[in-house]
C-alpha cells in the first residue's frame, strides 16, 4: 500500500524560509515530486508556490499510522534545513524524563550523546518516554516516541529503520548519529518486548502473589527502622495512597553485586511493591507508576536502584 501526501510549501526567491499551508488532496500524476509551480496573486511577486507530493510504501517499511504521517511530513519538506528545524521542534515537545529513570538499564548504547528510554505496557499497548542531552538526537527520539506510542509490540517490531532515509533525514545525519538512531530503534523494540513480557508474567502470577510474598508489616521498633530505612520509608510514604492492600518485598539479595547497584550507599537497592488503592481508579498504568515514583523520589535519588510496581484498583484484584 502506498500513501500520498500533498503539501503546499510557500517560498521566497530572495529568502531561505519556507512556510507550510494546509495539506490538500487532489488527483495528480503518481510519481510527480514537484507537480507544479505557480504564482498566486495575493502573494508578493517574489513568491512562488510548490505543491509537493510524497509517496511512502507503508507496508514495506512496516510503519505505524502515526509514523507514516510523520514520515510524509518530513519527506514533503523541500529543504534539508527545514527537516532539521522540524526535528528540533519535536525535541521541544518531548516531556522531560524524571531522574529516577535515567539509569544504566535505560541508557541506549552506542550513541554519541546520552539517551535514556523507558517503556511501559498498558492493555497490550506500549508507551515510551525518553530524553537526550543533545537536541538533534532528542528530536530523533521524539520522532520515534510519537510514532510508536500506543502500538502493539508486533507493530513496533515491524518498523524498518529505512524510513529515516525515506523521510529525507539521513542526509542531515552524521554516520555516528545515524548509528545512534539505529540503536535507539533497536532499544525501543527491546523495551517493548520486555514491557509486554513483564505484564504477562505479572498477570499470570498475580493471583498467587500473596502466597509468594509475606504480608507486609510496618517496621515498629527503632532498631528495626534504623536497619531498614528504605523499607520503612516505602511503607510510610505509600500510606498516603490509603491502600487497602500493600505488600513490599526486598529483592536486594537477588541483585547483590549487580553492576547498577555498585557504589550505592544502601544495601536496600531492589524492591517489589504490590499496592491496591481506590486512588488508581481511572489512571493508566503509566500514571499509576508515576504516582508511586513521585512519592518515592527521595529514595530513588539516594539509593533505591529498581522498583517493580503492581498498582491495582480493588475491582482489578480477586478478594483475599
Amino acid at each position: 500500500m502506498t500513501g500520498h501526501l500533498d503539501c503546499l510549501w510557500i517560498s521566497s526567491y530572495v529568502g531561505t524560509n519556507f512556510y507550510k499551508s494546509t495539506p490538500k488532496r487532489q488527483e495528480r500524476t503518481p510519481n510527480c515530486c514537484f507537480r507544479y509551480k505557480k504564482r498566486l496573486h495575493h502573494l508578493p511577486n517574489n513568491t512562488c508556490v510548490l505543491h509537493i507530493r510524497c509517496q511512502v510504501d507503508e507496508k514495506k517499511l512496516g510503519l505505524t499510522p502515526e509514523l507514516t504521517r510523520l514520515v510524509k511530513s518530513f519527506a514533503a519538506a523541500p529543504d534539508p534545513k527545514l527537516r532539521v528545524q522540524q526535528l528540533l521542534y519535536l525535541a521541544q515537545t518531548l516531556e522531560p524524563l524524571p531522574f529516577q529513570y535515567k539509569t544504566n538499564e535505560n541508557k541506549v548504547p552506542g550513541c554519541l550523546s546520552t539517551v535514556h528510554v523507558v517503556g511501559d505496557c498498558d492493555n497490550n499497548k506500549v508507551f515510551f518516554r525518553g530524553d537526550s542531552d543533545a537536541q538533534l538526537t532528542k528530536g530523533l527520539l521524539a520522532l520515534l516516541i510519537k510514532g510508536l506510542n500506543g502500538c502493539t509490540v508486533e507493530e513496533i517490531e515491524r518498523v524498518s529503520p529505512e524510513f529515516v532515509a525515506v523521510a529525507g533525514l539521513s542526509v542531515s545525519l552524521t554516520p555516528g548519529r545515524n548509528n545512534g538512531f539505529l540503536n535507539m530503534l533497536q532499544t525501543m523494540k527491546k523495551k517493548a518486548r520486555e514491557a509486554v513480557s513483564k505484564v504477562r508474567v505479572i498477570s499470570k502470577d498475580e493471583r498467587n502473589y500473596s502466597d509468594k510474598v509475606a504480608k507486609t508489616q510496618p517496621v515498629s521498633s527503632t532498631d528495626e527502622r534504623a536497619s531498614r530505612p528504605v523499607y520503612s520509608a516505602i511503607f510510610d510514604k505509600l500510606q498516603k495512597l490509603n491502600p487497602s492492600r500493600l505488600e513490599i518485598h526486598d529483592d536486594s539479595l537477588q541483585h547483590a553485586g549487580h553492576i547498577g547497584a555498585k557504589g550505592l550507599r544502601s544495601s536496600e537497592t531492589h524492591f517489589s511493591v504490590f499496592i491496591v488503592s481506590d486512588v488508581f481508579d481511572g489512571l493508566s498504568l503509566v500514571k499509576r507508576h508515576q504516582l508511586v515514583y513521585s512519592l518515592l523520589g527521595q529514595e530513588l535519588k539516594e539509593g533505591l536502584h529498581a522498583l517493580r510496581i503492581q498498582a491495582k484498583t480493588p475491582s482489578e484484584v480477586a478478594p483475599e
